[in-house]
């Protein structure tokens, strides 16, 4: 039989026991659920390009924009933080909440970054993830158009004198630096790095002659080339591009010689992977449409629109290969 204090003990207990226990329900069902495809998203998406606009990235990305804006159903708002190399526009990235509000677009120099900066405010490979590589564009080794070297070979025979060419770069560790270093590696020659703060300068001091050499992405230099004010004299894919006819590639001197520059979206690591892969999918659709694609074509991108996994994996090898180059040509930031 309950006795009295028994009673007593159930009359105040049992309901606090039944507080307790809304307060535990109320509190998982209002606690944060994790990003879902089917809810993301549900606001305006913040894209971040770590360059200047009118760059090569912020190109690519004016190109996707309104076509993301279509296919997400949400405003996409270009965000360009440029300086110190794109290290100040990944690092807000890397800072931001992961939830697909917050992303990013960078280019070939994102994986080399970490050889290049020892004091970087991330870690590039494991704060960041990739979400689609995008595209890529051959590299084109140019001169002035009243250079004396008039082929590959009349510049591979002045380049075997030490410091008889030189070449612009829009900076240390550029790819720009890295690709030429690289031919130079193949060629068994060398040339005097000379580094400008962007690609508007090394080619106007190009164009001067106040610099003999470039070897620079295909988009930037093609309009030269077109209009007679630069002479191309190799491409850096794996043949010849279309676009440049009778231009070799490097490849037909130095076997195995390729290499390109290339534009890829990223995320803050941890961002749910059911965004991630709703983000890359309509990123990649808005790629193969046929106008922006021709568009891109046309400005000496080629689309490449891989997922996750492949922007990964380009960015890793792309930083194995890249870091042996810099350590045996020692690259530094000058």
């Amino acid at each position: 039989m309950e006795t009295t204090a028994a009673k007593t003990i159930r009359r105040f207990a049992l309901p606090r026991l039944a507080a307790a226990a809304l307060v535990t329900v109320t509190a998982v069902s209002i606690s944060p659920a994790p990003a879902r495809a089917d809810t993301w998203p549900a606001k305006p998406v913040t894209l971040i390009v770590p360059y200047a606009a009118g760059g090569t990235v912020d190109k690519v990305a004016r190109q996707i924009q309104e076509g993301l804006r279509k296919r997400l159903a949400q405003p996409v708002m270009i965000d360009n933080r440029a300086g110190a190399g794109g290290t100040i526009g990944t690092a807000q990235i890397a800072r931001s909440a992961a939830d697909g509000y917050t992303i990013g677009m960078v280019f070939d120099g994102f994986a080399t970054e970490s050889h290049i900066y020892p004091k970087l405010p991330y870690a590039s490979q494991k704060d960041l993830t990739g979400v689609s590589y995008m595209v890529r564009s051959p590299m084109v080794l140019v001169v002035p158009a009243s250079s004396p070297y008039k082929t590959l070979q009349d510049y591979v025979a002045a380049a075997k004198k030490p410091d008889a060419v030189s070449y612009a770069s829009v900076g240390a560790g550029s790819s720009n630096q890295l690709v030429a270093e690289l031919f130079h590696e193949a060629a068994g020659t060398s040339g005097t790095h000379t580094p400008y703060k962007g690609g508007g300068p090394a080619i106007n001091d190009l164009l001067g002659g106040h610099v003999d050499s470039m070897i620079a992405s295909l988009p930037l230099v093609m309009p030269y080339v077109r209009a007679g004010k630069l002479r191309a004299l190799a491409v850096t894919a794996g043949q010849r591009d279309a676009r440049l006819p009778g231009v070799p590639a490097v490849a037909e001197s130095y076997k195995g010689f390729e290499a390109y520059s290339w534009v890829a979206m990223i995320a803050p690591a941890g961002t749910p992977p059911n965004v991630i892969g709703r983000l890359a999918a309509e990123v990649n659709a808005t790629l193969r449409d046929p106008a922006i694609g021709k568009v891109l074509s046309d400005g000496g991108f080629d689309v490449i629109a891989g997922d996750s996994a492949q922007a990964n994996k380009l960015i890793r090898e792309e930083s194995v290969r890249w870091g042996r180059l810099i350590k045996s040509r020692h690259i530094v930031i000058e």
